[in-house]
């Protein structure tokens, strides 16, 4: 019997630790990481700006890749905004999902975001915290894993024990 690909992905806000999750994840359970801002920069590299018309169709070659391989891996990137168009594209391929939720307070990520100089995200930080909110308000009973300001110094130790238990 084949087993059924899972997809590791993040409903989190923007530099609330989805990439060191990822990076430790691959790197204990031996998954490919699929990284949604890799190919962003890699876009603002050829081309000198974000052409985010061509940011989009390369992330969607890259995801239907390795979705038509039937591969399990990790998607790091933040479903908040994009959950339903992801979850259609999963079920087609027949994966199962995990998604690990980051439910950070204000305050920390504030203070996350000013230890990585993401000045533009602090300028638009209660826009990015509504989008997770809302995400979590639709779609909750999606979330397998969560992550919150008291297990955040643990969260890859948590991540991983959560996860392995998939595979």
């Amino acid at each position: 019997m084949v087993k059924q690909p899972i997809c590791v992905t993040f409903a989190a806000p923007v530099g609330s630790s989805k990439t060191p999750i990822s990076n430790y994840l691959s790197g204990k359970l031996g998954l490919p990481i699929l990284n949604n801002d890799a190919i962003r920069s890699e876009i603002i590299e050829d081309y000198g700006f974000l052409d985010e018309e061509k940011f989009i169709k390369t992330r969607n070659e890259r995801l239907n890749n390795i979705l038509k391989k039937h591969i399990s891996f990790i998607y790091d990137a933040s479903v908040d905004r994009r959950w339903q168009l992801l979850e259609g594209w999963l079920k087609e391929y027949g994966y199962r999902w995990i998604i690990i939720s980051i439910d950070l307070s204000k305050d920390l990520l504030v203070r996350l975001y000013k230890l990585k100089g993401y000045n533009d995200s602090l300028k638009v930080i209660d826009r990015i915290m509504g989008e997770h909110a809302d995400f979590l308000k639709n779609f909750s009973e999606e979330v397998s894993v969560r992550i919150n300001d008291d297990n955040f110094p643990d969260r890859l130790e948590i991540c991983y024990q959560a996860v392995k238990r998939y595979f």
